[in-house]
């Protein structure tokens, strides 16, 4: 077939190429195949707490739905949306044993930042989860700045905010005005009836 590269399966403007690799032990302490519920990985948008299916732009379940062999390589190939967001691969296994080895390239490139984020339940299980970032942070957290758009609203919420206190208050001046020269004006017309 040869070599797939973003440009020949990708359109290059608007996505990347991610080729994600994996190759399972030789031998595992709990039975002659890895079952799918003993190792899990997901490719999608980072910061989600949970692995919810709505952060996951495809997954170990869309490929596998079954066990994986022994001494088997795995392989995925697809194209991402190249949205600017934080996209990563993440993989949660019951042990350490479940997968030998695994790589993540974007566009060809091998990314080699894989963090081990920690355990996957409060309940102290073994379970082990390691993230690949595949790009940068999208999710809104407090350290992050605003966007342009955010800004301009907060700035547009700010000059209606004070436009109406400043009508307001011209409106009530003006009534203040009009009320005090009513009252002149009704002292005036009574004084010539007295004098007239």
């Amino acid at each position: 077939m040869g070599s797939c590269t973003v440009d020949s399966l990708c359109d290059e403007q608007t996505q990347d190429l991610v080729d994600l690799e994996y190759h399972m032990p030789a031998k595992y302490e709990w039975g002659p195949m890895i079952d799918r519920s003993e190792m899990s990985w997901h490719f999608g948008y980072s910061g989600y707490e949970t692995w919810e299916r709505q952060s996951q732009l495809f997954g170990a379940y869309d490929y596998n739905n079954r066990a994986y062999d022994l001494n088997t390589s795995y392989g995925v190939i697809e194209c991402v949306p190249k949205d600017g967001c934080d996209l990563s691969f993440n993989i949660t296994s019951r042990s350490s044993s479940t997968v030998e080895s695994y790589a993540v390239e974007k566009n060809g490139i091998q990314l080699n930042d894989t963090p081990k984020v920690g355990p996957s339940y409060d309940d102290g299980s073994n379970d082990q989860k390691f993230m690949t970032p595949f790009g940068q942070n999208c999710n809104t957290s407090p350290n992050s700045s605003l966007s342009g758009v955010a800004v301009a609203g907060i700035v547009v919420a700010c000059v209606v905010a004070v436009g109406a206190v400043v009508f307001s208050l011209v409106w009530y001046k003006n009534r203040q005005i009009q009320s005090s020269q009513a009252e002149r004006g009704g002292v005036e017309v009574e004084e010539t009836k007295e004098g007239g």
